[in-house]
């Protein structure tokens, strides 16, 4: 089949990267086509790995009353200029990478006869009421399948026969030896992800500052991009001065985003997520992969990653003293992080493996 993805992300995100490792992982027996947003600087990476890529300027609605007027013409701008490209590619699967963009139910409305399938990478409670129930009911109504990529995200959504749940696999290599646990040296602590607001470094700033306080050892590193927005670049400034203020910068440090992922996972003694609401989170997942122990918040999908006290720790969002208390129980405890190690390896391998994943994503393309 020629299956088409669509996905309006502006840099490398976990969405983004799971929809990828569907590709490759799937290019011997389809051939896959990308429709992604004219800003995106995905595009050349995708090229360079042989996909074929068309751009759209897609918009997102916002509480802005410019962008609430433009948002209807430019969907029906986009849902035309789509249809042509799917005419023109003879494409026989639609794929949306996210359920609040609505060009999928826009163009079998307007009689596109292939298949569409729609995901829902993000809990629908971090959404506005309004939005999501839209949303979800179109989704719903013009989709052959609604994929869901955690347990958490389906029990979000209305009870329908053509919503599933589907992991999405791990399609990760190791190329690295496994890092040696240390006793008494520095104890390396990795936030890995994009500066947005909601992801959590904001509640890991104040955690660590609060354990560093007992264990003067640990140092607290940050890596990942602002995707070019604004409002990202200056959340991270904030954290920054945040820093500063409190006296740790000297034990906190900023990097850019780095595809070398493995590098720095296993360069960390331990590693953080405190989201606000997270509909999987591929770096859980990959902390897990490569075998360093995980201290997350109960916000969906890393409940489905982590098995508390066996593979990691999880904790109540916003709860600063529970995630340093966290973080100590594990800068303290050697034995205990290599233990969440070995463990988490295991149980995301065989949780996520490529063949449950292939199975049942091939039974989604058999249906009519």
């Amino acid at each position: 089949m020629k299956i088409l993805i669509i996905d309006n992300s502006l840099a490398f995100t976990g969405a983004f990267k799971c929809a990828l490792n569907e590709a490759e992982l799937l290019s011997g027996e389809h051939e896959f086509v990308f429709v992604l947003h004219d800003d995106s600087n995905l595009k050349k990476p995708l090229e360079e790995k042989g996909f074929k890529v068309y751009t759209l300027h897609m918009v997102e609605i916002k509480k802005s009353i410019p962008v609430l007027l433009i948002y209807p013409l430019m969907l029906l701008k986009n849902a035309i200029e789509l249809l042509r490209i799917v005419k023109h590619e003879q494409v026989e699967v639609v794929q949306m990478n996210d359920f609040y963009n609505l060009l999928g139910a826009m163009i079998k409305k307007f009689g596109y006869k292939g298949k569409l399938i729609t995901y829902v990478r993000f809990l629908p409670s971090a959404m506005p009421s309004i939005l999501r129930k839209w949303w979800t009911k179109l989704a719903q109504k013009y989709s052959n399948k609604v994929i869901t990529v955690s347990d958490a995200v389906l029990n979000q959504l209305p009870a329908n026969e053509n919503t599933i749940r589907i992991y999405d696999p791990v399609r990760l290599t190791e190329t690295l030896p496994e890092k040696e646990v240390m006793q008494n040296g520095i104890i390396n602590i990795l936030y890995l992800g994009n500066y947005i607001k909601g992801k959590g470094q904001d509640h890991a700033l104040l955690a660590f500052a609060k354990a560093h306080q007992q264990q003067p050892k640990l140092r607290l590193k940050y890596v990942g991009g602002d995707m070019g927005l604004e409002k990202n670049k200056h959340f991270k400034q904030e954290l920054k001065e945040q820093a500063q203020v409190m006296g740790i910068s000297e034990f906190v440090s900023f990097a850019p985003f780095n595809k070398n992922v493995e590098e720095e996972i296993k360069q960390a003694d331990i590693m953080l997520n405190f989201s606000e609401a997270e509909s999987f989170s591929m770096t859980c997942l990959e902390a897990a992969y490569y075998g360093t122990p995980l201290i997350a918040t109960r916000c969906g999908g890393p409940e489905e990653i982590i098995e508390h006290g066996r593979t990691g720790l999880l904790v109540a969002k916003q709860d600063i003293n529970e995630m340093s208390d966290a973080i100590l129980a594990l800068a303290n405890d050697k034995i205990r992080r290599s233990e969440y190690a070995k463990a988490g390896k295991k149980y995301v391998r065989d949780k996520f493996n490529i063949n449950n994943f292939e199975q049942q994503f091939k039974a989604v393309l058999a249906e009519a």
